[in-house]
């Protein structure tokens, strides 16, 4: 397990975290995190799922012979930052690095038939993630607890401390061209329920293959709302490019209901997507259960061990 990267090796769950490099820029130590899974490449979201079950129980039975059980829970227990050596790294890319550093989430990835990808217009897929990129932070939103107990900000308990600090040095959507046109959406908290991570592939898969008309934001009205979608969940005070008030709920609305459309239009069904939008309809994030559960037993093992089963199947 002590490769970060499965690329050579077709490994599907590997140790993740800050990786130290030499002169040459190759790695030669690792500051461990926590451990990644990545799903061999699978063609819907049921067969996806197959692939992390299987996967996420041989990773349980290895850590079993050595005394542990991992947890699917996407903040740090306790420490508030880490700080690692900048190596060749740029100031924003050694920022990210730290910021990850404390957070563990999924990251959803899309490639298309050759004929699709033609069609793409990527200037328009990035500026779409940014325009609904709050809506995906509040179907997910999950890190509400790290140290003593919820997280907050100027007093205000939080919804997702890694949508909070992620949206300071990343984008939500990433291209992957070494990998025949693999698109990444990293904007989703780390779930143990199923029925939630399939409705993030469908929905990611939706948005990008709807062709409807939304609105267009700069990068910084991009970062603010993600952030505050974060932090205040459905509450979250968003803007526009004219700076008007956007409602967070309806948003999310418009991202489940454009989803279907893209998915309809390439003759995929959304059904994936109904525990999204129960969730939608509630106006309520993950995180909301989460807090719940805290506040029930708020001691970290119990806290934990929750989320160490993968429900929702």
């Amino acid at each position: 397990m002590a490769v970060k990267y499965p690329g050579s090796d077709r490994r599907s769950f590997y140790l993740e975290g800050y990786d130290l490099t030499d002169q040459h820029g190759e790695i030669v130590d690792l500051h461990v995190k926590g451990i990644e899974i990545s799903t061999p490449i699978a063609s819907d979201v049921y067969e996806q799922q197959e692939h992390l079950v299987r996967h996420y129980g041989q990773m349980q039975s290895l850590l079993a012979e050595v005394g542990l059980r991992g947890s699917a829970y996407g903040a740090h227990r306790s420490r508030e930052e880490y700080r690692g050596p900048r190596g060749g790294r740029g100031v924003e890319g050694w920022s990210a690095a730290e910021t990850a550093m404390m957070t563990w989430g999924i990251h959803v990835n899309v490639s298309f038939p050759d004929d699709v990808e033609a069609r793409l217009d990527r200037d328009r897929l990035r500026a779409k993630f940014d325009w609904f990129g709050p809506a995906l932070v509040l179907l997910s939103a999950n890190t509400p607890v790290r140290g003593d107990g919820p997280w907050t900000v100027d007093g205000v308990v939080g919804k997702s401390e890694r949508s909070y600090r992620r949206s300071f040095t990343r984008r939500p959507m990433y291209f992957r061209d070494d990998q025949h046109n693999r698109k990444e959406v990293t904007c989703f908290d780390v779930t143990n329920r199923l029925d939630l991570i399939r409705g993030y592939s469908a929905l990611v898969t939706g948005l990008m293959l709807e062709e409807g008309e939304f609105e267009y934001v700069a990068g910084p009205f991009a970062d603010h709302n993600m952030r505050l979608a974060g932090l205040h969940g459905y509450r979250a005070p968003l803007l526009d490019r004219h700076f008007q008030p956007v409602n967070a709920g309806a948003l999310v609305d418009n991202a489940l209901d454009r989803a279907a459309k893209g998915l309809a239009g390439q003759g995929l069904d959304d059904e994936a997507l109904a525990a999204l939008r129960t969730l939608a309809a509630e106006r309520r994030c993950p995180a909301d259960d989460t807090l719940d559960a805290w506040h029930a037993q708020p001691e970290w093992n119990a806290f934990l061990a929750r989320y160490s089963d993968l429900t929702g199947h």
